[in-house]
């Protein structure tokens, strides 16, 4: 055969490959689009193991509903955020009296300076209480939490007395912590926080403020770790349960103020899976006034939600159980949370 044959069949073939080769890819797309059709209308089957059956609504001590707000959603996905579609349900198993609990609360307070000669302690159910007049001690005598607050007044406040280094702050709130006995090692795992605090002698309270030269105490905060990649939020959200506030003395020495550990301990062995609402489904539920607000500014009912997310409610109340919440923050430091468990799984209120 010679070339110009061989030329004239290569080109009389060329419309032939051509049309085969879009004949074949014509019917490889139809088939990968039809395998994505199918694969977007199969059921979705939840891994789920409700092991606990029907949970308790996450409990609170302050919050109201979000009936009576306008929210707008203005986040950077545009949308509802669209979470896992389970989540772990952990059991939280509450702490009986604990045998020698007289020992130990006595030690708690010998250990804040309580003359616990003087000073007895009062017994209700499971609360013992310390009271000299100046100070105020409140310790659970089953897990031994505890909330510690000294008369503010009797203490002096030096703005810009605060010249310690964060890492330092942090390092004397856990030593009281280790001093009192109640430093968990969830909360050592964990994260803290440093706020700069002033006193205000108008409100006899302490209000934050941003530069420490303006400060004349401390608030160290204290997080649990995430869980399964899953961030924590507290009651306030802005500010934890688990705290120590304190001003130092002249040599570096710190006086404890306030300081309560509000801890409760989850099983990682006793856990079941959960369905959860979609980001959807709590945007709704928000807006028709099933969400709980725990921070905003009084009177300001108009919100532009800013970010959501999935998170853990850590309560400062004892509940059985570790349940994940939606979380919406919008301007003006509102903060709320929707159950994020379906309602299915939950007792509602």
């Amino acid at each position: 055969m010679s070339l110009t044959e061989l030329s004239n069949y290569v080109r009389r073939a060329i419309p032939f490959v051509v049309l085969f080769g879009l004949v074949f890819l014509i019917i490889f797309y139809s088939f990968k689009l039809f395998f994505i059709y199918m694969d977007a209308n199969k059921v979705q089957t939840l891994n789920i193991n409700p092991t606990f059956g029907k949970i308790d609504y996450p409990k609170l001590t302050e919050a109201t509903a979000s009936a009576g707000f306008n929210f707008i959603l203005d986040t950077v996905e545009g949308a509802p955020i669209v979470a896992t579609s389970t989540a772990n349900v952990y059991f939280q198993p509450d702490s009986p009296t604990r045998f020698g609990y007289r020992e130990k609360i006595l030690l708690i307070a010998k250990s804040l300076g309580f003359n616990t000669d003087q000073t007895s302690y009062k017994l209700n159910a499971r609360e013992a209480t310390f009271d000299d007049g100046s100070r105020k001690l409140i310790i659970n005598i089953g897990n031994f939490n505890f909330t510690y607050a000294s008369d503010i007044k009797t203490n002096t406040f030096v703005t810009g007395s605060i010249s310690l280094p964060d890492t330092d702050i942090q390092n004397k709130a856990i030593d009281f912590l280790k001093l009192v006995g109640r430093y968990p090692d969830e909360l050592a795992q964990g994260t803290t926080n440093v706020i700069y605090l002033k006193y205000d002698s108008v409100s006899g309270n302490f209000v934050n403020v941003e530069r420490l030269l303006d400060a004349s105490a401390v608030e160290v905060d204290f997080y649990r770790p995430s869980v399964n990649d899953i961030q924590m939020a507290t009651p306030k959200f802005f500010n934890s349960q688990n705290y120590v506030i304190m001003n130092f003395k002249s040599d570096g020495t710190p006086n404890v103020i306030k300081s309560q550990i509000a801890f409760f301990e989850k099983s990682n062995e006793q856990f079941g899976i959960y369905p959860l609402k979609t980001g959807e489904q709590a945007w709704n539920q928000l807006k028709a006034g099933g969400g709980m607000v725990v921070a905003g500014r009084e009177g300001v009912k108009d919100v532009t939600i800013k970010k959501m997310g999935l998170y853990y409610l850590d309560s400062d109340i004892y509940q059985t159980y570790l349940e994940p919440i939606y979380v919406f923050i919008g301007n003006n430091d509102f903060v709320a949370f929707v159950p994020a468990v379906s309602d299915d799984y939950i007792n509602l209120q």
